[in-house]
């Protein structure tokens, strides 16, 4: 059974190690990781490399050049090697006073998972939390947009994906317009 935990109170580090998680999602998703099933250690595409060699190449770049805050290798492998089935997903927030990123792990409830758990004060569900729409009538959306991607400090190819959706997205409606 999924569960999904989120963090109870601000974190940064709970923020941080999401966010790393949610890169290598992204990662494998765009083919820029080779994770097989069949092997126990994920890699870059680009790399020669193998085994926990190529593992440490790929913890490095999603987890430590270039950033200031870092996870534990410990933790990154957890959820790379050991724990494969979970996802990571993001919703907008004022729960802690300012339009912030609220990050959910859904996964299931084991030993390894509550192990890492056990740092953090965090909330459980058995669904997805959803978004109180109420708590957003007086924020518009562009603002809220712009807080949202303040707060997560997006990189430049994420803001180049970003713009991407938002020209699909204005494409699909002038199409729309030119219809009878």
């Amino acid at each position: 059974m999924k569960n999904f935990y989120q963090s109870d109170k601000i974190n940064e580090r709970w923020n941080t190690e999401m966010d790393f998680l949610k890169q290598y999602s992204n990662m494998v998703e765009e083919g820029e990781v080779i994770a097989k099933k069949s092997c126990y250690y994920p890699r870059l595409k680009e790399t020669n490399k193998r085994g926990r060699v190529a593992f440490i190449e790929l913890y490095k770049q999603i987890c430590c050049e270039g950033k200031e805050r870092m996870m534990k290798i410990e933790n990154f492998e957890l959820f790379i090697c050991k724990h494969k089935e979970w996802k990571v997903h993001i919703q907008p927030t004022d729960k802690h006073g300012k339009m912030c990123a609220d990050w959910i792990l859904e996964t299931d409830g084991n030993d390894m998972v509550f192990e890492y758990l056990k740092d953090f004060e965090y909330l459980m569900t058995s669904v997805m939390p959803s978004i109180n729409t109420e708590l957003y009538q007086h924020v518009d959306n562009v603002s809220a947009i712009k807080n949202l991607a303040s707060n997560l400090e997006i990189t430049g190819e994420e803001a180049i994906q970003i713009i991407k959706y938002f020209l699909a997205g204005l494409e699909q409606l002038s199409s729309l317009g030119d219809s009878p």
